[in-house]
């Protein structure tokens, strides 16, 4: 009777891990391996690069910069900022980040989505950026 209870959690656990679904302090914050330890990073899980977005577009991932601040702006064809705000992701440790951009546009056009570490000081690294183009839709 156990055997046969304990093998559908068995297939669940082993399902689960196989890309089923995907939650952001899950995956790109997955640390098991120390890889992230002492790293200063931005990374967007979602939305992806390429992807076609409406205004008022969610945006997932994972950080960790200087006092966990996440800085972030959305430039049109032209370069002009359609939109821009923070958030707060991980400091020491890798930690989650989301926020919503809405936007104005007449017409589709692709546009960047920079998520970046604000500079807060002259020394060490470069702060980091990750810049990713979406196709705006109006």
């Amino acid at each position: 009777m156990i055997a046969r209870l304990a093998l559908p959690l068995l297939a669940a656990a082993l399902l689960a891990g196989c890309g089923g679904s995907r939650d952001s302090a899950s995956s790109v914050c997955a640390n098991q391996d120390g890889e992230l330890d002492n790293s200063a990073f931005v990374f967007v899980e979602s939305p992806r690069s390429g992807e076609r977005v409406l205004s008022d577009f969610h945006v997932r991932g994972c950080s960790s910069t200087f006092e966990a601040n996440v800085n972030w702006r959305l430039r049109g064809r032209d370069g002009r900022v359609l939109a821009s705000g923070a958030s707060q992701g991980g400091s020491l440790e890798p930690g989650p980040f989301a926020f919503d951009v809405r936007y104005p546009v007449a017409e589709r056009q692709v546009g960047r989505l920079e998520v970046y570490e604000p500079r807060v000081t002259d020394e060490g690294y470069p702060p980091v950026r990750n810049v990713l183009p979406l196709v705006l839709e109006p």
